[in-house]
């Protein structure tokens, strides 16, 4: 179980350690480019529409991607619980405009990274660019995995693997927010999970 009396950037470390190793030189550097943000419940991250310059590792809290299509009507693509790195990463590497929306479902606190401090740490040392590598790979690997889900996979199969993904998400956030990842009604979804409780 993690301390309580450790600091967010030094889970962050301890997180990153796991697959990189990063010399204390470079850790004593790069802590001081992460910023410490505080967003209410439902405030953005990142609104559509916006440039972002910015990568987020959560240290408390939880935050949804999502788009609003033309008619209102908001479909959820992704949530992020824990520390590993997001953000707009189109935004940040094609200079274009965030096309969904990042939104803190709960009091989120952030550690927070500028692209500029991002590619000084790249330049610096290669364990850098090995930490942007493996989450570039994690990132687009469970991109890959949702589509094939989306297109080809039945509703339970869907659910069961946000459960094992998000183990605790069902009792966090509404039942609505559910059903709009799982790209169902939130009828369909309540029957879903009649069937499976009752078998």
């Amino acid at each position: 179980m993690v301390s309580n009396k450790e600091s967010p950037i030094e889970r962050l470390r301890k997180r990153i350690q796991e697959s990189v190793t990063i010399p204390d030189r470079e850790w004593d550097y790069a802590k001081q480019h992460f910023h410490t943000e505080i967003y209410p419940k439902n405030s953005y991250l990142v609104k559509a529409g916006e440039k972002s310059n910015r990568v987020y590792s959560i240290t408390r809290g939880l935050v949804r991607y999502f788009y609003i299509t033309e008619s209102g009507k908001e479909f959820n693509k992704y949530f992020v619980t824990d520390n590993r790195f997001f953000g707009s990463f189109s935004s940040l590497f094609l200079d274009m405009p965030c096309g969904f929306f990042i939104q803190a479902l709960e009091e989120t606190e952030v550690l927070a990274i500028t692209k500029a401090s991002m590619e000084e740490m790249y330049a610096r040392h290669i364990c850098w660019e090995r930490v942007g590598r493996l989450s570039a790979m994690a990132f687009i690997c469970h991109m890959e995995l949702r589509e094939k889900e989306f297109l080809l996979d039945p509703l339970e199969v869907r659910y069961s693997r946000l459960i094992r993904e998000y183990p605790d998400l069902v009792d966090r956030i509404p039942q609505y927010h559910i059903a709009s990842y799982l790209g169902v009604t939130d009828v369909a979804l309540s029957r879903m999970r009649k069937k499976i409780r009752h078998s």
